[in-house]
């Protein structure tokens, strides 16, 4: 399991890569900052499944919830949900550390 959250993680890590040169490179092609929100992918990806999950969050909760905290999460650049996807699964695969020099009894 280790292996596959370190591979995962890598592969984010790649992706947030690209990401962020895609969004440079547009941001500097256009002279302004541009960038992917992950509400952007998310309608690309599947925009049904998007206003599904907006139609299920407004029943189930709230307009309020969607306005002031689903929408501006939303609203953040997709490279951001990477890399803490990535950092998040390097660190579940990390190896654990040594027990060399800790005292195991007390």
């Amino acid at each position: 399991m280790r292996f596959l959250a370190r591979a995962l993680g890598l592969f984010l890590a790649a992706g947030t890569f690209v990401a962020v040169m895609v969004d440079g490179t547009r941001s500097i092609a256009d002279n302004h900052i541009l960038y992917l929100s992950i509400r952007g992918f998310w309608a690309w990806l599947n925009s049904a499944s998007l206003a599904r999950a907006q139609a299920w969050v407004e029943a189930s909760l709230s307009a309020l919830v969607l306005e002031h905290i689903a929408m501006p999460v939303l609203e953040l650049p997709f490279a951001c949900l990477t890399v803490v996807l990535a950092v998040l699964l390097l660190w579940l695969g990390r190896k654990p550390a040594s027990r060399i020099g800790y005292v195991s009894h007390l």
